[in-house]
C-alpha cells in the first residue's frame, strides 16, 4: 500500500479546522466538538476523518463542497476558496462569522427594550427616550464617510487604507512581525491616539474591514466633533455604525455607482465588484444589498 505523507493537501487540513471551528461556533459550548464530529459531515469512518484533518485526502470535489455548505448552513463560495488556497484559516473564519449587522433586527430591538426599561440607571442619566437611543442613523455615517473621503478626493479603487488614516489625526497603522496577535489596537487616553499593528504585510480584505471599522472607534473614543452627536450612544448601536462606516468607507456611494455601470453581466457580478473595491464578497454583497435599500427610500 502506497503511504500517503501527511499535510500533501493543505489546503483540505485547513478546510477540516474550519468546519470545527463552524460546529464549535454553531454549539456555542454547549457541546464538545470532536474530530469524529467534523467526519460525520461527510459520512467518514474514523480513518477517512484522520486523512482528512491531516492533509491525506483531498476535498475539493463540487458536490462534497455543497454537502458541507448544506451541513453549516454557510456559503458554498467560501468553502471553495478555503479548498482552492485562495483564503487562509482566520480570513475564512471571519468571513463565516459575517460582516456584522447593518440594521438592528426585530429580535435584537425586543431584547434592546427590555434591557433599557430594566436598566434605571441608563434611563435617568438620559434624557432620550428608547427610539431616539436605539437608532441607527445611515444618513449621519454615510456623510461621516463621505466627508473623510472627499479630504482624499479618492476617484479610483481600490482606496487605500494608509492614505485614509492619513486623513485622521492621531491614528497610526503599522506592522510588527515580532507580536503575537495579528492586530492589536491600543489607545493613549492622554494624547487620544489610536495605533493599530498588524502582524502580516499584506491587508487582506477582511483586514481592511476590521482598519475600517477602527478608523470610526477612534473618532468615537477620541470625541472628535465629527461625531459629537454619537459618542454618548448605546454600544449595541455604535458598532452598527462601525460596521456601517467600514462599508461606505472602502465602498463610497459615487465609486460604487460608477464601477456598476462597468459591469459585465455574462460574469459574477458581485464577484467584479469584490475584486475592484478589494473586499472580500460576503461584505460586497450586503454593500450592494443596503446601496438598493438606500436608492429605494
Amino acid at each position: 500500500m502506497k503511504k500517503t505523507h501527511d499535510n500533501r493537501y493543505p489546503n483540505s487540513a485547513t478546510l477540516f479546522k474550519f468546519c470545527k471551528h463552524a460546529l464549535e461556533t454553531r454549539y456555542d459550548g454547549s457541546v464538545k466538538v470532536i474530530d469524529q464530529d467534523v467526519g460525520a459531515i461527510l459520512g467518514y469512518d474514523p480513518a477517512d476523518c484522520s486523512h482528512w484533518k491531516k492533509g491525506k485526502k483531498n476535498i475539493r470535489a463540487l458536490k462534497t463542497i455543497r454537502n458541507i455548505a448544506d451541513h453549516l448552513k454557510i456559503d458554498e463560495r467560501v468553502l471553495i476558496d478555503i479548498a482552492s488556497g485562495k483564503v487562509s484559516l482566520d480570513e475564512a473564519i471571519f468571513e463565516f462569522k459575517g460582516y456584522g449587522d447593518f440594521n438592528i433586527s426585530t429580535e435584537n430591538q425586543e431584547s434592546f427594550k427590555k434591557d433599557f426599561f430594566q436598566n434605571s440607571q441608563l434611563r435617568q442619566s438620559t434624557s432620550k427616550t428608547f427610539e431616539q437611543l436605539f437608532n441607527v442613523q445611515d444618513k449621519v455615517i454615510r456623510r461621516l464617510a463621505s466627508d473623510l473621503l472627499k479630504k482624499g478626493n479618492f476617484k479610483e479603487t481600490p482606496l487605500y487604507l494608509p492614505e485614509i488614516f492619513q486623513l485622521v489625526d492621531n491614528l497610526e497603522l503599522k506592522t510588527s512581525e515580532d507580536q503575537e496577535d495579528n492586530i492589536l489596537v491600543e489607545f493613549n487616553d492622554t494624547e487620544n491616539k489610536t495605533t493599530i499593528t498588524y502582524k502580516t504585510q499584506e491587508i487582506k480584505p477582511y483586514l481592511r474591514f476590521v482598519f475600517a471599522k477602527e478608523v470610526y472607534r477612534h473618532l468615537i473614543k477620541s470625541k472628535h466633533q465629527s461625531v459629537s452627536e454619537l459618542i454618548n450612544l448605546p454600544k449595541e448601536v455604535n458598532e452598527i455604525h462601525s460596521n456601517l462606516f467600514a462599508s461606505y468607507l472602502l465602498i463610497p456611494d459615487h465609486l460604487l455607482i460608477e464601477k456598476v455601470d462597468e459591469l459585465d453581466c455574462s460574469y459574477d457580478i458581485i464577484n467584479q465588484l469584490a475584486q475592484w473595491f478589494w473586499v472580500s464578497k460576503a461584505l460586497m454583497n450586503k454593500r450592494l444589498r443596503k446601496h438598493i435599500e438606500n436608492i429605494q427610500k
